[in-house]
């Protein structure tokens, strides 16, 4: 089986991916050869303003249905994988399911997302739909998902297994890839790059924080974007009054 390196990520690293958006994050992991890890199609559905969502994947995978399995599944509350993998988040996981791709049935509900809030998971991505997407917005956890259908999961689908390999969005996720979600939708992130997409990704934010200011005091995009031989003296200096270069020194390069 396909799986990830046991490798520990500190929590101030994870942390630290709060301050990478996934552009900067997308564009760091191209750069450095990964080609599938923005999941295409799966669009932020719960997220309050300024909310972002990272943790490692616990993932549950699920096929099209079958009578005949659905039936034996459904004949005992205990046997049902969907089930299992929630019951088994962890505090800091992400819930990711591949959900198919579905659009015919919702594979997570409100009873369901209040269940991984309750373990201490930080988020739900799911290839495929929800139900019950009022609640859930309600509930204030991070969800990103194709869309909404009245139906359980009954309707069209029957849970595999879980903590495998799956794929979402195109994208595929590993049991313990960290996920990161924003406004501009989900990013998968190998474990270990995960270091190097904090350091180079906060100085990035940074930069273009400061490139924001230049523009709105009327600075061309070529002066600017980025900062050129003139700005880029006052960007050093700049730069050390942000927070960010307290907290994570080694993102930012001596000059």
């Amino acid at each position: 089986m396909l799986k990830n390196p046991d490798i520990d990520i500190a929590p101030e690293l994870l942390e630290g991916l709060r301050l990478v958006g996934t552009p900067t994050a997308t564009a760091y992991l191209m750069n450095q050869g990964y080609r599938h890890v923005y999941a295409i199609g799966i669009p932020a559905q719960a997220l309050n303003p300024g909310q972002t969502m990272v943790g490692r994947a616990r993932t549950l995978r699920f096929l099209p249905m079958r009578e005949d399995l659905l039936k034996d599944q459904y004949s005992s509350v205990g046997d049902r994988p969907h089930r299992d993998a929630i019951e088994s988040i962890q505090p800091g996981e992400i819930l990711v399911i591949d959900g198919c791709g579905t659009f015919e049935a919702g594979v997570v509900g409100d009873m369901f997302t209040r269940r991984v809030q309750e373990l201490g998971g930080q988020g739900i991505v799911i290839d495929g739909c929800v139900r019950d997407m009022g609640a859930i917005r309600e509930i204030g956890l991070p969800l990103f998902c194709k869309g909404s259908h009245g139906a359980g999961i009954n309707r069209a689908l029957i849970s595999a297994d879980y903590q495998q390999p799956i794929s979402i969005g195109n994208t595929p996720v590993l049991p313990g890839d960290v996920l990161m979600g924003d406004a501009d939708g989900v990013v998968v992130v190998p474990p270990h790059m995960v270091e190097g997409l904090v350091a180079w990704g906060i100085e990035h934010e940074v930069q273009e924080r400061f490139t924001r200011i230049k523009l709105e005091e009327g600075h061309a995009l070529h002066e600017a974007y980025p900062p050129n031989a003139e700005l880029r003296p006052l960007y050093l200096e700049w730069r050390k009054n942000q927070p960010e270069y307290a907290q994570y020194p080694f993102a930012f390069k001596d000059e």
